[in-house]
């Protein structure tokens, strides 16, 4: 039966393809970094053409590299190493290595600040977020996970950056009851601002377009929840089966439901209208992270696990659901990704 539905699905999205993917390429001029979390090294997927272009290892350390997560910011492409507790800075033109910055130990998950020049890092063995100037490539802060939490098992997870910089909310699992937190906490100071139970497994959005709203998707409640921002009450809740990775562009939300084998594997939620608005398919199981193009029309998504080696490329037009448009094969276990505007 899944084999039947992808098959279905991908013969339903033929015409669409076709017509579109020439626009996508004469106005999409960009490019993808993967995390090759299995192989040590960055994979660079050419936007216009949906190929490989390049496999950049990263420089040695003391322990064979493990990029987990890869943030652009301006010019430079930032990759988590956590095996070596550090991470990479690279320029985002000709991927030459900048400089490798110390973390705290266990990197995982990092977001950039929009509107300031800080990057912050979770660390979940130390269960600490590490700040980073990336103006100067120097540890600003280490800010701390509040004691009693990390005394019930929690561990920092996902992490977003409040829109005027000032605050970040960390994602928190593993700890004693069948639910996990989320909590904001001043990047200034360390100072927890606000806490909040969340469905199992959650990770973290704020779209550009709901600037007070925080998009908690949680795996093991199969939901997404929109919280206010300041205040993390619930403001409404959609149903998202295995609701893993999360992206919004303008007003829509893009989820994997990274359990059902690729089946339903991405969603498609319209934030303003509170709708879901459709869902697609995927080629492989374990759809996990996913990025979208600055100009909204194309998605890429990991699909990870030990020999995994696939990235999958969506189409999409304001309003619709993806549609699934051809695969990539990158180096093994591709994880976090994000995309270059050059």
């Amino acid at each position: 039966m899944k084999i039947s539905y992808l098959l279905f699905s991908a013969v339903l999205s033929c015409c669409y393809i076709q017509t579109s993917m020439a626009h996508n390429s004469a106005n999409d001029v960009g490019r993808v970094a993967v995390a090759d979390r299995a192989s040590g090294s960055i994979s660079i997927i050419d936007t216009q053409t949906d190929t490989l272009r390049r496999t950049v290892a990263l420089p040695a350390g003391e322990n064979p590299s493990e990029p987990m997560y890869v943030v652009y910011k301006e010019n430079r492409l930032y990759v988590g190493d956590r095996a070596n507790n550090r991470i990479v800075v690279f320029d985002s033109y000709g991927l030459n290595v900048l400089k490798s910055i110390s973390a705290g130990n266990g990197v995982f998950h990092m977001w950039a600040a929009k509107n300031r020049q800080l990057l912050l890092v979770n660390n979940d063995v130390d269960n600490t977020v590490t700040v980073i100037d990336t103006n100067t490539l120097s540890v600003l802060n280490t800010l701390a996970i509040p004691y009693d939490l990390v005394a019930m098992g929690y561990k920092p997870h996902d992490i977003f950056v409040s829109h005027n910089g000032k605050a970040a909310f960390v994602s928190l699992v593993d700890g004693q009851s069948g639910d996990d937190y989320v909590i904001k906490l001043s990047i200034k100071d360390g100072k927890e601002l606000r806490r909040t139970m969340v469905g199992g497994d959650p990770h973290l959005f704020i779209a550009p377009s709901h600037k007070n709203t925080l998009y908690v998707a949680s795996q093991n409640s199969g939901s997404v929840a929109a919280l206010n921002a300041n205040t993390l009450v619930q403001r409404h809740q959609f149903e998202v089966p295995n609701a893993h990775g999360i992206f919004a562009h303008g007003r829509q939300l893009y989820v994997t439901n990274i359990a059902e084998g690729g089946v339903q594997g991405i969603y498609a939620i319209d934030g303003k209208k509170k709708r879901v608005i459709g869902t697609e398919g995927s080629p492989y199981a374990v759809p996990h992270n996913l990025v979208v193009t600055n100009n909204g029309q194309k998605i890429y998504v990991t699909h990870s696990g030990g020999n995994q080696n696939k990235v999958s490329v969506y189409l999409v037009k304001p309003g619709k659901q993806p549609r699934y448009s051809s695969e990539i094969t990158v180096s093994f276990n591709p994880f976090g990704l994000a995309y270059i505007p050059h």
